[in-house]
């Protein structure tokens, strides 16, 4: 197959193009420098992208957007969460219309956060569909409504929080728990949806060859945990105690007006993904950080 990915330099679209490149398929990368690879092609999804760019494409993913914790987020950095989004989505909505013949499918990210802030003992599938208000929730819905001038099928990948080695949460972690300094954040009771990166590639290309998939899909493993239950598996898996205790308010401090929008509890559980037919090799916790962390 041909699969053209924006977004390939991030942690899930680096794992998802070596897996594809891996069993033999041909992935174009759209980059928006100049071209450095015989696989990338430079692109501008605010003026009006070549259509050719898709010439041949089977499957389009985007994963494409600005990190959300890379910077605070001030009234400038809001707006560059929000573009980064939601013109490349619209971009290449527009370019599968244009396309001749269509790809088979756009599959375009997403996140949790569409079902709001803090929602707490509340189970959260996209069959009970509950989104709510605030900065990330509307940001969300408007990244999943950008892809609307696509005339083929399209999913959103509803991303939970992705374990990785290389990127993400667990780096960011991992400093403090290998001293001894990790512990639980906040009161601990919040809900944690998480998904392994080895399943959150998996899950892509498994969507992108389900018969009449589309819409949203919540990609996270049917076992969220509490915060307290995250902090201490990882203690275990590393061999170090986790005693403290970082307090609400200290990380309210830390990240300002932010916090309310990624403190809260979130139970996100993978409805439509599991009914489709979709198995998780790393259903549980301990198995993602195991895997993660000891095996690889």
């Amino acid at each position: 197959m041909r699969i053209v990915i924006a977004g390939s330099s991030g942690l899930i679209g680096t794992a998802l193009r070596r897996s594809y490149a891996a069993d033999g398929h041909t992935v174009i990368r759209l980059v928006r420098r100049e071209p450095t690879a015989a696989d990338e092609r430079r692109w501008d999804p605010t003026a009006s992208p070549d259509s050719g760019l898709l010439a041949g494409a089977d499957i389009v993913v985007n994963l494409a957007g600005a990190g959300l914790g890379e910077r605070r987020w001030t009234r400038a950095y809001q707006d560059v969460l929000r573009r980064s989004r939601i013109d490349t989505a619209h971009a290449l909505a527009v370019l599968t219309a244009q396309a001749d013949p269509q790809p088979r499918i756009l599959l375009s990210a997403s996140g949790m956060r569409y079902y709001g802030v803090d929602r707490g003992e509340l189970e959260l599938t996209e069959i009970a569909d509950s989104a709510r208000s605030g900065f990330l929730p509307d940001l969300t819905r408007e990244w999943e409504r950008a892809t609307e001038p696509a005339t083929i099928p399209v999913c959103h990948l509803r991303m939970g929080l992705v374990l990785a080695r290389e990127g993400g949460l667990l780096p960011q972690l991992l400093p403090l728990f290998r001293k001894g300094l990790g512990g639980r954040l906040g009161s601990g009771r919040e809900y944690w949806s998480y998904v392994g990166l080895t399943d959150a590639v998996r899950a892509i290309r498994f969507l992108a060859e389900l018969p009449g998939a589309r819409g949203p899909y919540n990609i996270t493993t049917p076992n969220p945990v509490r915060s307290i239950e995250f902090t201490r598996t990882l203690a275990r898996v590393v061999g170090r105690p986790a005693v403290l205790r970082v307090p609400t308010w200290t990380m309210r401090l830390a990240l300002g007006k932010v916090a309310p929008e990624v403190l809260g509890s979130l139970r996100v559980l993978p409805a439509r993904l599991t009914e489709g037919g979709f198995r998780f090799t790393q259903p549980e916790l301990k198995q993602v950080l195991h895997h993660e962390l000891v095996r690889r």
